[in-house]
């Protein structure tokens, strides 16, 4: 199951780039590709769903997630970044395809709570639930599946990026 949903996500990401997948659902072809070869370089600044820290990329493979439907969205985190704890009015299942992502739940930040997650890791993010994580001394690359509309709520509203940090 961990592979046949690990190569889904990536069928989806080759679609994208090619240009054969329709962001808004429509039909999708079959093919396979490694983390190596998804390039993931746009601001994740419009990108509904995600944490908007500094130093982050996505790129939406399917679907829209500012609107009800199923969607993925590829994120890649630059190291040593670190999200504090948020939640979305979504749930959905991340697997992380290069990397070690480290993610925690609870409406605090607590670096004792963080589980390392290498390449294939997967994590779900029930809705409404506050989680938190981080990157260490390497970049991760992740995807995340859910069924919009999806958007990101700080427990903490202090906590959330400021437009341009």
């Amino acid at each position: 199951m961990k592979t046949t949903f690990r190569n889904l996500v990536m069928a989806a990401a080759v679609l994208m780039q090619t240009g054969m997948a329709h962001a808004e659902g429509g039909a999708m072809g079959v093919f396979v590709a490694t983390p190596e070869q998804l390039s993931v370089s746009e601001s994740a600044s419009k990108t509904v769903g995600v944490s908007q820290v500094n130093g982050q990329s996505a790129q939406v493979l399917y679907g829209d997630p500012t609107k009800a439907g199923l969607y993925t969205v590829l994120l890649r985190l630059d190291a040593h970044k670190r999200i504090m704890p948020l939640s979305h009015p979504d749930s959905r299942f991340v697997t992380v395809l290069s990397g070690t992502f480290y993610i925690g739940f609870g409406d605090k930040y607590d670096q004792t709570g963080l589980r390392g997650l290498p390449p294939g890791g997967i994590y779900t993010e029930p809705a409404h639930v506050n989680h938190f994580g981080e990157t260490r001394d390497e970049p991760v690359l992740v995807a995340i599946t859910g069924y919009g509309p999806s958007g990101t709520t700080y427990a903490n509203p202090a906590e959330a990026p400021k437009p341009g940090k």
